[in-house]
């Protein structure tokens, strides 16, 4: 077993972490190893995608539909990217509801967005920390 990879233990993850996050195979390839640019990476995720729920939610305040699509359209672009693929569904579903669907009626799936976000972000916290005890662990262990 990879030393950087989490177990798969529910224990091993907080009560608050209801989404297991992994990345995805092409990513860990893409890596060779090197977790520090999946930490990398989940950090620029986080932010971006936070900037970007934050201008849907004003999209939504203000009833532009036109920018509330093109950022459900990035951040499902980014959570497939990552592997966050509840994520990404929900935006899509967010893309189409919102060529149909009155804006006022579409709170319920922004807000559904940004849960998933959280439990999508939380995962990936648990798994970079994961990735930095095991990290420090096998630096310890060494020889010198």
């Amino acid at each position: 077993m990879n030393p950087l990879t989490p177990s798969n233990s529910r224990a091993a993850c907080p009560q608050e972490c209801h989404a297991r996050w992994t990345p995805p195979p092409w990513l860990l390839e893409l890596v060779s190893g090197d977790d520090s640019l999946i930490v990398e990476l989940i950090d620029v995720f986080k932010t971006a995608t936070e900037t970007d729920l934050q201008q849907m939610r004003a999209a939504l305040a203000a009833g532009d539909v036109q920018k509330l699509r093109a950022n459900a359209h990035r951040v499902k672009g980014s959570a497939k990217q990552v592997g966050a693929e509840a994520l990404a569904e929900v935006c899509q579903e967010l893309e189409l509801a919102s060529n149909l669907t009155p804006v006022s009626r579409l709170g319920e799936l922004v807000g559904r967005c940004q849960e998933l976000f959280g439990e999508t972000g939380s995962a990936m916290t648990w798994y970079s920390n994961d990735s930095h005890a095991a990290e420090t662990t096998c630096a310890a262990i060494e020889p010198a």
